[in-house]
C-alpha cells in the first residue's frame, strides 16, 4: 500500500517516503512561497496562484499572506471568505470553508465548526451562534 493510500484510508502515513507524495508537497510549498511574495495589493495575481494551489477558491475570497499548506488540493474555500494573516492548513484530509467565512489568527481547529457561529480559542470551540 502506498503512503497516499494509507492517508486516504485514514491510516498513519509518511509523506516523505512516497516520491509522488513528495512531488505534491514540493509543488504546494513552491506555490505558497510564490503566493507569499506577491505584492499585497495585487489581488489578481494572488487569486491566480490560489486557483492553481487550492482544490476550490470561491469568488471574492482572500487569504492574506503568509499562507502555508501541505498539499493545497485538499482545501476548498467558498465565496466571500477572508483569512487573516498567518493561516496554516495541514490538509492531509479535506478541509472545507463554506461561503462568507472569516478566519482570524490564533485557533487550532480539530473538528467541524457549524454554520452561523463564532468559534475561538485553542482548541477552537463555538462560543455563540450568529443571528
Amino acid at each position: 500500500m502506498t503512503e497516499k493510500q494509507k492517508r486516504d484510508n485514514g491510516e498513519l502515513y509518511y509523506a516523505g517516503k512516497d516520491s509522488d507524495f513528495l512531488d505534491e508537497v514540493i509543488k504546494a510549498k513552491d506555490l505558497c512561497y510564490e503566493y507569499n511574495r506577491i505584492r499585497p495589493t495585487d489581488f489578481k495575481a494572488q487569486h491566480e496562484i490560489l486557483k492553481k494551489l487550492l482544490g476550490k477558491i470561491g469568488e471574492d475570497s482572500v487569504i492574506y499572506p503568509p499562507f502555508w499548506c501541505d498539499y493545497g488540493y485538499n482545501i476548498e474555500m467558498g465565496k466571500g471568505c477572508l483569512a487573516n494573516h498567518g493561516l496554516t492548513v495541514l490538509d492531509g484530509a479535506k478541509v472545507r470553508f463554506g461561503d462568507n467565512v472569516l478566519i482570524g489568527p490564533g485557533s487550532i481547529v480539530t473538528k467541524d465548526i457549524p454554520a452561523d457561529c463564532v468559534a475561538v480559542g485553542n482548541p477552537c470551540k463555538v462560543v455563540k451562534k450568529v443571528k
